[in-house]
């Protein structure tokens, strides 16, 4: 099954839900990406390329640490080498700065895919919002067979990896909150179904490490997931595998766990992660977790069956950082002005210098006028950020 194919799209997986082994800490993952963040600004600096030795200097990087993070933004395609020794900005940067979130949703369904080949399994991006559990976008094929949703993904996430993962990111009250709405049931001979027996598995998994479940979902699938979170939102990166392949669960999760960096970094780039965000941290899915994009890019989730997802949040502005500024500036870099302000059928922003704030206006569906991309509001905005004559900056694309 595919996210949003018309069926929902499944990353599950099974066994007892403990992180074993060392583990990778989220912090030290989105640690790493912002050092990859760091590399590529000083690529965007220097468009004819730069050598790895400046790159070293004016990162402060040293070249043992440089060479793996040079590596994977050529395999990820922000940077490529024009010739020996040499790294350039690659087109990655581009699909990013596309507007609207499409250019998001189509890196990271590179990365999902690159993961697959890596790891030799199926892929899936997960994110905790309004109370649910939703599978964004995944990767799979012949080699890497997704797994079949036999329960409802929405009511299983006490037997599956995915499930999990989420579930140790939230509070001891979001967990409560989330199991009184989904009774845990008997899916297997090894579904754990007593909450005070979940809470513990859940409590023992160590920050940052994987979760595996082994034949808890389903007696055919092996699956383990990494959280992939910054703040208040609770994602994950998962990965399923045939029972019969389960030798290699190991090695795959490790595989998996080095596609955390490549995916927190495209949220960094993307302004969806602020680049000075807490590393951990409970809470639900927001604007600017884990799969947004492939939400907002038309891709659709499978709504919450049962009593029904808990009441969403109050939209919050989206915080103003020198990453999100620099972002938004990427983006829209055409003042318009007089009629062509009025007119603006595109994505456009508009910032206000008297609320110290933007707003962010989405295309139209079916050629109709913008809308307002609610709660896509950027605050604080210092006035002179985006400055035209006028003091009401509308920019376009």
């Amino acid at each position: 099954m595919r996210a949003g194919s018309g069926t929902a799209a499944t990353a599950t997986g099974t066994g007892t839900g403990t992180g074993t082994g060392p583990g990778t800490a989220t912090g030290e993952a989105l640690a790493e990406a912002r050092r990859a963040l760091a590399v590529v600004r000083v690529l965007e600096k220097h468009p004819l390329g730069v050598r790895a030795s400046q790159l070293a200097r004016e990162t402060a990087l040293a070249e043992p640490e440089l060479g793996p993070l040079l590596a994977m933004l050529c395999e990820e395609e922000y940077a490529y080498r024009p010739g020996a020794g040499v790294y350039a900005r690659g087109p990655a940067l581009d699909r990013l700065a596309a507007p609207g979130t499409g250019g998001l949703a189509g890196q990271l369904q590179r990365t999902l895919s690159l993961a697959r080949d890596s790891a030799g399994a199926a892929v899936y991006l997960s994110r905790y919002a309004d109370g649910e559990v939703r599978i964004t976008q995944m990767a799979d094929g012949p080699a890497a067979p997704p797994v079949r949703e036999w329960v409802d993904f929405t009511a299983a996430a006490h037997a599956s990896a995915v499930g999990k993962c989420l579930l140790t990111q939230l509070d001891p009250d979001g967990r409560r909150d989330h199991v009184a709405r989904h009774r845990p049931t008997r899916l297997t001979p090894r579904t754990i179904t007593d909450s005070r027996a979940l809470f513990s598995a859940l409590d023992a998994v160590a920050p940052g490490a994987p979760v595996f479940d082994l034949r808890e979902y389903s007696p055919g699938v092996v699956c383990s997931a990494v959280p992939i979170a910054a703040g208040a939102a609770a994602g994950s990166l998962a990965l399923s595998l045939p029972a019969t392949h389960a030798h290699r669960l190991h090695e795959a999760t490790a595989a998996l766990r080095r596609k955390a960096v490549p995916v927190l970094l495209a949220l960094l780039l993307s302004g969806a992660i602020p680049p000075d965000a807490p590393a951990d941290g409970p809470g639900a899915g927001r604007p600017g977790s884990p799969g947004d994009a492939g939400r907002a890019s038309g891709r659709t989730e499978r709504p919450g069956r049962g009593s029904g997802p808990a009441p969403a949040a109050a939209p919050q502005p989206t915080r103003v950082t020198a990453e999100t500024l620099r972002h938004l500036r990427s983006l829209f870099r055409t003042p318009l002005v007089g009629a062509a302000a009025a007119a603006a059928a595109g994505p456009h922003l508009v910032s206000d210098p008297a609320a110290e704030a933007a707003y962010l206006f989405e295309a139209g569906p079916d050629g109709g006028p913008p809308r307002l991309a609610l709660p896509r509001t950027f605050a604080p905005l210092m006035p002179g950020s985006l400055r035209t004559r006028e003091g009401l900056v509308v920019l376009g694309t």
